[in-house]
């Protein structure tokens, strides 16, 4: 039997790890179109990151936390390593008959969708608690009297001598009720709002079916959309209730001719997305400081991917900006 100081290694290179967490997200998500991945390997772990194109109208959210868990899950279950942090990227929403979401004949045509309602199950839980509280002590104390006897709870008789002392105007009574106008209005304003703001409504599907898109989605296509357009090196976008605001740095090119491409990048991705109220977007190009107006041939070579480079090139290269 050989020593186990003898005993050979085995090590798996960071572009195997990649071509595993690819396959995990296309068996997962059952992803449309190309899925890159890249991976860097440190002695037994590894930070796998994935970018993928997924199917839409669907629960975009849901699904991406259930690819990222997959990948994370089976890349260490094929590799032995630890997979310490895994990031998932959405590049593109694309439509596929399999996702694609057929009403039934008796909804077809039917006027305008409904808001994502939240649940609201915080303030519930809340005031569901406070009351069950308060009725856990008043019934024990009731039962105590009238099924053993005992005498009634101090707390309980100070109570009562306190509230048949004191007037109607006293300050105390004001404070009180208005509190209680405040609590129940907030509670009024919460069960007649819709809330779940992170969430868009999608347009297009009868009023019996709600097809819903979170904000970080439409971000996330927006950025890679202005991302696309030549020149451009650092793209930030926030997402708010009306508006898009993209905020890109130019890395060479000329800038008017970036800046409408960049706006029309803007305006397609946010018509992809079919909502039912179209947002406003705001662009703000700048120029960074090492800007050069004639881009250099050699540049704009070099930031294309090569045909023959690894499957997470792209992704590093997008990463890096």
């Amino acid at each position: 039997m050989i020593p186990a100081g003898r005993r050979g290694t085995t090590t798996i290179s960071a572009r195997a790890v990649a071509r595993i967490a690819q396959q995990a997200a296309t068996e997962k998500s059952g992803a449309v179109g190309a899925v890159r991945g890249a991976a860097t390997v440190r002695g037994r772990r590894a930070d796998v990151s994935v970018r993928l194109a997924l199917p839409w109208p669907g629960e975009l959210s849901h699904r991406a936390r259930a690819v990222q868990r997959h990948v994370a899950s089976r890349t260490g279950e094929l590799t032995g390593l630890t997979v310490r942090v895994t990031r998932l990227g959405v590049v593109r929403l694309r439509r596929s008959e399999d996702s694609a979401v057929a009403p039934p004949p008796d909804e077809e045509g039917g006027g305008a969708p409904r808001r994502w309602w939240s649940p609201r199950s915080s303030p519930a839980a809340v005031i569901a608690l406070l009351g069950a509280v308060q009725a856990a002590f008043l019934t024990s104390d009731v039962v105590a009297v009238h099924a053993f006897g005992h005498a009634p709870a101090g707390w309980r008789s100070d109570v009562v001598d306190r509230l048949s002392a004191t007037r109607a105007d006293a300050l105390p009574v004001t404070v009180g009720a208005i509190v209680a106008v405040v609590a129940g209005l907030w509670l009024l304003l919460l069960a007649g709002t819709p809330g779940l703001r992170s969430r868009y409504v999608v347009a297009g599907f009868p009023s019996r079916r709600t097809v819903a898109v979170d904000r970080s989605a439409v971000a996330s296509l927006v950025r890679d959309r202005v991302l696309d357009v030549a020149g451009v090196d650092t793209v930030r976008v926030r997402v708010g209730r009306r508006r898009v605001r993209v905020r890109a740095v130019l890395a060479f090119g000329d800038r008017a001719a970036a800046h409408e491409e960049a706006r029309a990048a803007v305006l397609g991705a946010v018509d992809d997305c079919r909502l039912d109220r179209p947002l406003r977007c705001a662009l703000r190009l700048r120029t960074a400081r090492t800007w050069d107006p004639v881009p250099d041939e050699n540049l704009v070579n070099a930031s294309a991917p090569a045909a023959d480079a690894p499957a997470g090139a792209e992704h590093g290269r997008k990463e890096t900006r």
